[in-house]
């Protein structure tokens, strides 16, 4: 096998340090921030009654979209940081793997362009968006969605196979000619054109409403505010799409249409630049994952408010359960040693008294249990709900 995977004949197997081990960082805080996004996304939005809305499907939809990307793409991206070949995980691996990161990546772009379309409507067509945008339709949308990226995806990974003597997984003879150009036209030219249009309208809406809004309003620097918030915001959604996907393609048609390498200084020189376009594309294509949560979710303040509330009360229902435990511990050690200081012909009847009295009696203060509770100050854990402060 060594000889089968001659460096000479394949290159080196790894970079140099100095650029795996930074890629190989990265590559981990890109998956765990990644990560916590998605899935706090997903709980929220799950347990949230007033976040089961059309538009936060969307965003649960994307959140599973990007998880899944991170999923079957970093650990596998960090493992060939490390070892380019031999390809060692099967033909069967090499193709599922294919199958769900482009699927996903499908998938994420195009419920990108349908949560467009949904804020275009309930911007500048509110009344159209009120008859149009419910919860069933969403779904419906959603599975669709799904299954035309995996239906696209499917023609794409199929020519993945693992050949040679030194195994690699790559792309054999394509199904459909131009493949590669048709994704990027359908799963990048298009979003982005549709994108950029719809927020542009999106933008000269708010613009207009402001005007008229500032003729009988006396807060105009509110309104002027929190508009250029929502116009910057929409900014950085088109940005953030363009440069994270944008290296993606451009990596994939360098690499369809710089195949006839006729010299070995030409073939050095496109290997170089194949390189660092790939390290880039990956780095950003991975990066948008991570970056979704924030501009969806994270900046909103609804989702804020929820994402305390899931959480506070999930922390503060252990924490309150927790010091009731204990404070059932102390009321335990208390009875017991008041019995002790008692009459020793009593001990039968000390755990009744307990179990008879344990709702009542033991917060009499002038008892022997009473004062220690007092001195504990567990009045408060063990008779007020913790959680009443948290709901709103």
């Amino acid at each position: 096998m060594d000889e089968e995977c001659s460096e000479v004949i394949f290159g080196p197997s790894r970079d140099s340090l100095y650029v795996v081990i930074p890629l190989t960082v990265l590559y981990v805080i890109i998956f765990l921030t990644g990560s916590t996004g998605n899935v706090s996304t997903c709980i929220v939005i799950a347990k949230n009654k007033s976040m089961h809305t059309a538009t936060n499907y969307y965003l649960f939809s994307l959140a599973i979209s990007d998880q899944l990307l991170l999923l079957t793409g970093v650990p596998q991206e960090i493992y060939f940081f490390w070892s380019r070949y031999p390809y060692i995980f099967g033909s069967n691996f090499c193709f599922v793997r294919g199958l769900f990161n482009e699927t996903s990546s499908n998938a994420t772009v195009l419920i990108i362009t349908a949560f467009t379309v949904e804020r275009y409507l309930a911007i500048c067509h509110p009344f159209l968006s009120h008859t149009m945008s419910n919860l069933s339709r969403a779904i419906k949308l959603i599975i669709i969605i799904w299954l035309v990226s995996i239906s696209l995806a499917i023609p794409q990974v199929l020519p993945l196979k693992v050949v040679g003597k030194c195994p690699m997984c790559v792309m054999q003879d394509p199904i459909i000619n131009y493949n590669f150009e048709l994704s990027t036209l359908l799963f990048f030219v298009m979003p982005m054109t549709v994108i950029t249009v719809l927020y542009i309208l999106i933008g000269v809406k708010l613009k207009a409403s402001n005007t008229v809004e500032k003729r009988i309003s006396v807060n105009n620097r509110v309104i002027k505010r929190s508009s250029r918030k929502v116009i910057k915001m929409l900014v950085a959604v088109v940005v953030t799409f363009f440069i994270c996907w944008a290296p993606f393609h451009i990596q994939r048609l360098y690499a369809i249409y710089n195949t006839a390498i006729p010299t070995k200084e030409t073939r050095d020189t496109y290997m170089q630049i194949y390189g660092i376009i790939t390290y880039i594309s990956g780095t950003l294509f991975y990066t948008s994952a991570t970056i979704n949560p924030i501009l969806y979710n994270i900046m909103s303040a609804k989702f804020r408010d929820a994402f305390k509330e899931t959480f506070a009360s999930c922390c503060f229902r252990n924490s309150h359960k927790l010091k009731l435990k204990r404070s059932m511990s102390v009321v335990s050690k208390s009875l017991t040693r008041c019995h002790d200081s008692s009459d020793s012909g009593s001990h039968d009847n000390s755990v009744q008294s307990v179990t008879l009295t344990i709702n009542k009696n033991y917060f009499d203060s002038s008892t022997c249990l009473g004062e220690k509770l007092k001195k504990a100050n567990i009045y408060q854990d063990a008779t007020t709900p913790m959680l009443s402060n948290f709901h709103r």
